[in-house]
Order: C-alpha cells, then structure tokens, then sequence
C-alpha cells in the first residue's frame, strides 16, 4: 500500500505500509466496502481562461514548459477535462464576440480571432502533454445585439428573435474548434443563468433554458452532426440545483435532450441537493464547472483554509454523485488576473510574468490528492467512517486500483484503521493534513 501525505510544509510525501489481517477489531475504522460501486468518473480538471492563457504567453518558454508540466505532465496533476468560455468571460481581457454584424444572418463574419491570439494556443500546449483531454464550453453571454439590454455585461436575456442564431453561433464555435484539433464535446447553455453580474451574463429562466436547449440547440447541433456534443443545464449554485434540475428535465422531451447538470460552490456546500439530484436523475451527469477563492471574500487566502475548502468540497460532491470537477482559473497573474472588471480571484498556480515566477499553492497540492490518482472511467465506492474529524471518499480505478482519499481538517492528529474486508492497517492523519491511499 503506497500513501501520499500532504500539509502546509510537506507535499505530496511517499510512504508504504502494509496490511495485515484482523476478524474482530471494531473501533477506529475507515471501512471500505469495494463492492458497492456507484458513479463513473469523468475526469478532474479546470478553466483554461483567457486570463490563464495570457498569463502563460508572457511566460519564458522555460516556464511555460513548466506550467504545462504541472497541469498536464505525468508527474503532475494529470487534468483530462477541462473548461472553456465560448466568447469572452470576466477573466477575459475585455469584452469580445465571435459575430457582432446584426445584420450578418449567415454567420460570414464569424471570427474566433481573439480566441487565437491566447486561448487556442494555450490549450494547444496542454494537448501536447494530454492528447486525450475532453473539453466542456460555457457561455457568459451572447453577442450583444442579440440581447434586450444591448451590452454584453449586466445581465439582460437573449431575445427570442435570435435562439436560432445563437444556437448556430455555439455550434459553428464547436466545428471552428474542432478544425483547431480542440474536440468540445459537452457544452453548458449559460454559465451562471440565474446573476445579473457587472461582467458578461445573461439570464435564462427554467423555461427559457429549456425552451432553447430543446427546441434551438439540440436540433442545430443535430444539424451540423454533433449529436455526441451533451449539453447541461444550470450551470450555477448548489443551493438551487435541485430544484433547477427537476423543473427543467422532468418532461420526457427536455430529459431526452439534457445530458447533465452543472454546479458551482459560492453558496455553500448543499451536498444534500447534489445527492437529490443523483437519486432523482441516476442517468444525467453532475459537474461540478466552477469554484475559487476570491479576493472580494478572501482579501489575503489562508493557504490552508482554501486548500482544505477544496478539498471538503471535492469530497462531498463525490460522495453525493458528481462525476467530473472542474477548477476555476488554471493559472492567474500575482493580482489574480488579468480580470477586465477587476473581479480579482486566487489560483492554485499564480505567476508574475514580470519576474517570471511560479507560485504553487497548497490548494494545487489537495487537488492533486485526487486528479493525480483518481483515474477517467474509475468508479466511487462507499467509505464509511467512525468520526466527523475525518472526511472521506473511495474510487476503483479501471484497472483494480483503489484509491481512498482521506481529510483532516482539525487542529488534532488522528489515529484510525483502514479496513477492506479483514484486511487492516494502522494509519495516522496529523492535523490540517490530506492522505491518499493506494493498493
């Protein structure tokens, strides 16, 4: 059995330890029951902004193979799934739109000119270390003149008027990829459906989203032979995923149409609503598609405190049925951006390209508990514990390897045993510490 052991002065420390067998201990068990098996994983990853990839491009060449390394090398986070905006998003240099000719009905000025200069090389980069990355894309907002307050910013709805030139504007975005070798292959249909934000948003109600995914989307992207392209809804907070997703998918037309539900973690942890959505919809997939610290909230991020916020949250999602996670901001600038309205966030990984240096967080090294270990296609399977102070979660991966997770995020050292079947062994967690077992 290996074990890797992180905190605040350590990372990522190898230790082994063996097994050995007991029929009657009781007390102290993390016990692993390897045959109740329950959702699949899609893969862990983040948002490759942007802001991430002008970030990167200021970058020496040298640390840039460095970065890439950290995300997508073996020895490093081993992300396969990863986010995209569809047009500009805050963490974007400014306001930016694929059409912005009202008049041009056969998208003939379609450009993804802005994309180019960043974003596509960037994520070019990250396929060279991972040719197997999947990519889910997310709009913040529509071309502004398709929208009642005529501004990307502010909120505003998408006019009726233009669903249909909207649907074909996300799915030529899907094609024009595709001809970059960039395979999107799930989209959501608005990120953050539900804000009136001071940056690029656009609000869709239950109805207006189900309205075009399944009567404007799904049949463009049929059109255009993307069918396997899946599209979620929501795109938003916990506290309401429940409830968006039964209005929403609980006719047999839209279930058909809607693949999945994302998430994102700003208004608290709601692991009872995931795991009603789960049992409600056993079929659709949960991704989580956004989280970070931001400085609005976070004005000096305790490393420890975000890590292990990270870390709760991965945990309860996958306990309660998500199948992908997906990080904010792979990469920011020692401001926490570039933001063009001064939305500020922390990153696991920042950079001042002014002196070309990288800044590892502590959350970059929680997150790895699992990326790095917890492979595509692995299965959960249920853990049970004896006590609070301990968090935990198990996966089977493809090939039989098991993977336990284990959190400690109180101020004490905990003892406890690892038990599978009658197989047993003497573990302990210090305090403010993360522990992944493999055997």
């Amino acid at each position: 059995m290996i074990l890797y052991t992180t905190n605040a002065e350590n990372q990522l420390v190898r230790s082994e330890k063996d097994f050995y067998t007991d029929h009657d201990i009781e007390n102290k068990l993390i016990k692993v029951y390897a045959m109740e098996e329950r959702q699949e994983m899609i893969g862990f990853g983040g948002a490759l902004t942007e802001s991430s990839a002008y970030t990167f491009s200021r970058m020496s060449k040298e640390k840039q193979e460095i970065l890439t390394n950290l995300y997508f090398g073996d020895q490093g986070n081993n992300y396969n799934f990863c986010r995209l905006h569809i047009q500009s998003c805050d963490f974007s240099l400014g306001n930016s739109a694929y059409v912005t000719d009202e008049t041009d009905t056969k998208l003939r000025s379609f450009s993804l000119e802005q994309d180019e200069k960043y974003v596509i090389p960037y994520v070019k980069e990250a396929l060279k270390k991972n040719p197997n990355i999947q990519f889910l894309g997310s709009p913040w907002s529509p071309p502004a003149f398709m929208k009642s307050n005529k501004q990307m910013n502010q909120g505003g709805i998408l006019l009726p008027e233009y669903y249909q030139r909207w649907a074909e504007v996300i799915a030529r975005y899907i094609i024009e990829y595709k001809n970059h070798g960039i395979d999107v292959t799930r989209i959501t249909i608005q990120n953050e459906p539900k804000a009136i934000q001071r940056w690029d948003s656009c609000v869709f109600t239950v109805e207006d989203e189900k309205n075009f995914a399944c009567n404007y989307l799904k049949k463009v992207l049929n059109k255009h032979g993307l069918e396997h392209v899946k599209i979620n809804i929501w795109d938003h907070n916990k506290e309401r995923v429940y409830d968006r997703a039964v209005a929403t998918i609980s006719d047999k037309e839209a279930y058909e149409c809607i693949d999945g539900i994302a998430f994102h973690w700003y208004s608290g942890d709601h692991f009872e609503a995931l795991k009603l959505v789960r049992d409600k919809f056993p079929e659709k997939e949960l991704i989580f598609s956004e989280g970070c610290a931001e400085f609005s909230l976070y004005r000096n991020p305790n490393p420890v405190t975000i890590a292990e916020k990270y870390a709760h949250d991965i945990i309860g999602n996958l306990n309660s049925g998500m199948n992908a996670y997906l990080d904010w901001n792979v990469i920011l600038d020692s401001d926490g951006g570039p933001n063009h309205v001064g939305n500020y966030c922390d990153a696991p990984v920042m950079c001042d390209p002014d002196k070309d240096t990288i800044e590892l967080k502590l959350s970059y090294f929680y997150i790895g508990h699992f990326s790095r270990f917890i492979k595509k296609g692995a299965k959960r399977i249920v853990v049970s514990r004896f006590s609070d102070q301990l968090e935990t979660v198990g996966f089977v991966n493809p090939d039989g390897e098991k993977v336990i997770v284990i959190l400690n995020k109180t101020d004490s050292a905990c003892d406890f045993k690892l038990c599978d079947n009658d197989n047993i062994s003497d573990l302990t967690l210090g305090a403010h510490s993360i522990m992944t077992v493999i055997y």
